[in-house]
């Protein structure tokens, strides 16, 4: 990440505070090139509904004057809207620190040197597992594990000497458990950082019209690590997963998670609760949809004003504002949202602070794998896609 003064003074206020947006995500589009097995977002991509770059510039200047110091880039896949890299130049001419969320298939080397061009030097691609076959599954089309990776292995030379920050989001679940460990040794080869999302699903196919969040994840229980089907078997491996992640952790291995993430995360997927430490969703970060709607994190109804009408910063700083925002927060089951609850960690403990502020001034020298030497991870021995945990 790189950080200028006026981001460690946002980021030490929001430590202390708990009351400034530190963090912002800005949902670019809901078009995907992929129809992932837990992601149902791609089925409400609009290109009318999306800003264009005037409108864009306006959200990067507000931004900034909220001071807002980490802007990610997601959708959908963002390199689906045609404009990605100038939109991204807005806000990293604004000096926010910009991050590109994409699945990195069938994106082009040229759009990706031209967002490195433009200031953008930090990106996360979405990988789930060292097995082609397995991942190709998720993602529900061939070859994208290697248009993945070959998207990895560019952006690790094209960022080579600067201050960007590549990193890899893989979600846990069912099909990866035990490849966890591997993950982190194949990120670290390559010169990327890793994170780790537990996976949510839809405990009924019904779900996704009876509730916001049920819109944007699907029903596939083969996914899912169900502690009923076999406890003993299941939360062994679960335990084994993450104890394996946390001695990692401490011993320096690229994890981007925080160490109260990583265990948060075990015991959710052990026992499908979630962190009862709170969340500040609405403070320390917030959400804006592609058509420019303000949410407070991606679960709560569209309620606010825009985030480019006239008065939206004054309404921000008001008292009607915050009632609004304590009663969705406080009313919301909780999440594993990485970008939400993680930073919550990082924010509201001093281990998560301090591994945080740790990983952003350490300096990073690394000499990035090329393609030919990434894809001799590529993992094509004989196993079961979907692994029979009750084994």
């Amino acid at each position: 990440m790189n950080m200028n003064l006026r981001s460690y003074a946002r980021v030490a206020q929001g430590f202390l505070t708990r009351k400034v947006p530190v963090y912002a995500h800005y949902g670019i589009t809901h078009r995907c090139n992929l129809t992932c097995k837990m992601c149902g977002i791609w089925r409400y991509g609009n290109r009318k509904e999306e800003l264009e770059l005037p409108q864009i510039q306006q959200m990067a200047e507000r931004m900034r004057r909220l001071g807002v110091v980490q802007l990610s880039i997601g959708g959908g896949e963002p390199f689906a809207c045609e404009y990605l890299e100038e939109a991204a130049k807005c806000f990293a001419d604004q000096g926010l620190n910009t991050r590109v969320l994409t699945n990195g298939v069938g994106v082009s080397e040229a759009r990706l040197r031209k967002c490195v061009d433009y200031g953008v030097t930090s990106f996360s691609i979405s990988l789930d597992s060292l097995y082609p076959a397995r991942f190709d599954y998720i993602c529900e089309k061939e070859g994208s594990w290697d248009e993945a990776v070959r998207s990895m292995t560019t952006i690790g030379q094209l960022v080579k000497g600067t201050k960007g920050l590549p990193s890899i989001n893989c979600v846990v679940s069912n099909l990866n458990l035990e490849e966890l460990p591997s993950m982190v040794e194949f990120a670290a080869e390559i010169g990327f950082h890793i994170s780790f999302l537990p996976i949510e699903l839809l405990a009924d196919p019904k779900d996704g019209v009876r509730n916001w969040e049920g819109r944007f994840v699907r029903y596939r229980p083969e996914m899912g690590v169900n502690v009923a089907d076999s406890p003993e078997v299941v939360q062994d491996r679960i335990d084994r997963a993450y104890e394996k992640l946390l001695s990692m952790k401490k011993a320096g291995w690229p994890i981007l998670n925080s160490t109260p993430y990583l265990e948060a995360s075990r015991m959710y997927l052990k026992t499908g609760r979630f962190p009862a430490e709170g969340c500040d969703a609405g403070r320390l970060y917030f959400s804006v949809s592609p058509n420019g709607q303000f949410a407070i994190c991606h679960r709560t109804l569209h309620q606010h004003k825009h985030f480019l009408d006239d008065d939206f910063e004054e309404y921000f700083h008001s008292a009607a504002y915050e009632r609004k925002r304590l009663l969705e927060a406080g009313s919301c089951e909780g999440c594993m949202r990485a970008c939400w609850i993680d930073n919550s960690f990082m924010f509201r403990t001093i281990e998560g602070f301090f591994e945080a502020s740790t990983m952003a001034l350490k300096q990073r020298v690394t000499d990035p794998a090329p393609w030919d030497e990434a894809r001799k991870w590529a993992k094509y021995d004989q196993v079961e896609i979907v692994p029979n945990v009750a084994k």
